[in-house]
């Protein structure tokens, strides 16, 4: 690239002299990088390291007064405003797609971190993030997206890892990124909304998003108490009511997973009740219903006390459960006074499932639906 051909005279000199001393120069306030690129490779194990043997020799003058080296297993890459990190594999693959320090992301400002969930790897750059994980490979997330995305919880929100980079089209201007549990979009004017798909623990099932199929059962459904739920909401749900016993309240299940036609049968007892405008504010279609994702749970006292009213909310199971679901990935889906947001009425006893980040985001900046959260309509009727 052209910026590697300009080179200062001073820089000439320096490089003939690493020449002469194997291709790497030591650590000199003599070099443009104050030595920090040979510090570097010293601290990663020089030519017996990973790095291996250099192929060139420092070479400065790149945007922003940086410098780099190569070498057989990677790159070094400076600058003043990043310090000196390794660039390598798949994740050094994806930067140079952006172009490199020339690109949106700049120069690296950390190394690789490859501790996180299910064996991925993280590299953080100045205007971003690039992501590797076996299944899914290299892939940068940024800008708004990449923000919502950690916002959420990176890797560990219920999109999981991304599975392809931002592709940007039309007018006005429409952006989408693809991850394993769904999708985020951003739109100019309009901002950005979140699409988890049907198997995510995000997944938004409302009067406009039915499940998908509208006959799904999930696979992974085991018991907490007397219910069905999906695996990781059920070792939470079982979390929850062990840390309510232990604050001394008990907590019941009362009903877990619905499929279609237990959804259907209970939705047409209510429309022969109290007909089906009303029934639409208590009860979902069938398809509709969040039960049928695995991942909401109606809760009760052993008591019985107010059992699916509003008043439950001032019972100790309610009192708990407004406090501290969150702590254990759920929320009360159905806020008091949200009705035109969700479509149904107050509902304290009904928790829903989302994960611990996102749980823990929706607590700490006091989003009370997931609508509003995942910046999706309002849904108040089909």
């Amino acid at each position: 690239m052209k910026f590697r051909q300009l080179l200062s005279a001073g820089a000439v000199v320096l490089a003939m002299l690493a020449s002469s001393l194997g291709g790497v120069e030591a650590a000199s306030a003599a070099t443009p990088d104050n030595g920090a690129i040979a510090a570097k490779y010293s601290a990663a194990g020089g030519a017996s390291g990973p790095l291996g043997p250099a192929l060139n020799a420092l070479r400065c003058g790149l945007v922003k007064g940086g410098c780099y080296q190569a070498f057989r297993g990677g790159s070094i890459y400076w600058s003043s405003g990043s310090g000196a990190h390794i660039t390598r594999g798949a994740i050094a693959g994806r930067w140079a797609a952006y172009n490199r320090e020339w690109g949106s992301l700049g120069y690296p400002i950390t190394d690789e971190n490859c501790a996180l969930i299910s064996h991925g790897c993280v590299q953080s750059y100045q205007g971003g993030y690039i992501y590797w994980q076996s299944s899914v490979g290299a892939h940068a997330v940024h800008g708004a997206i990449g923000s919502k995305w950690v916002q959420m919880g990176y890797e560990l929100s219920p999109l999981g890892y991304p599975t392809s980079d931002e592709a940007c089209a039309g007018v006005p201007r429409s952006c989408v990124q693809q991850f394993l549990g769904g999708n985020i979009r951003w739109t100019s004017g309009v901002g950005v909304s979140v699409t988890p798909s049907q198997n995510s623990v995000g997944v938004v099932v409302n009067k406009r998003r039915p499940n998908s199929p509208i006959n799904n059962t999930p696979a992974d459904l085991v018991y907490v108490g007397s219910q069905l739920l999906r695996r990781e909401a059920a070792n939470q749900m079982a979390l929850l009511i062990r840390g309510a016993a232990a604050a001394g309240v008990p907590v019941t299940t009362v009903s877990g997973f619905r499929s279609y036609a237990s959804q259907a049968s209970l939705y047409n007892y209510y429309v022969s009740i109290y007909g089906r405008a009303v029934a639409d504010t208590i009860s979902a279609r069938p398809g509709y219903s969040e039960h049928q994702t695995g991942l909401a749970l109606d809760i009760g006292n052993p008591n019985g006390a107010c059992a699916l009213q509003a008043c439950f909310a001032g019972t100790p199971a309610g009192q708990f459960a407004a406090a501290n679901a969150w702590r254990y990935g759920f929320i009360v889906r159905y806020p008091n006074g949200y009705n035109s947001i969700t479509g149904y009425t107050y509902e304290p006893w009904h928790l829903r499932y989302i994960g611990l980040r996102a749980a823990r985001d929706m607590h700490y900046r006091g989003y009370r639906t997931l609508e509003q959260y995942f910046g999706l309509p309002a849904a108040a009727g089909y």
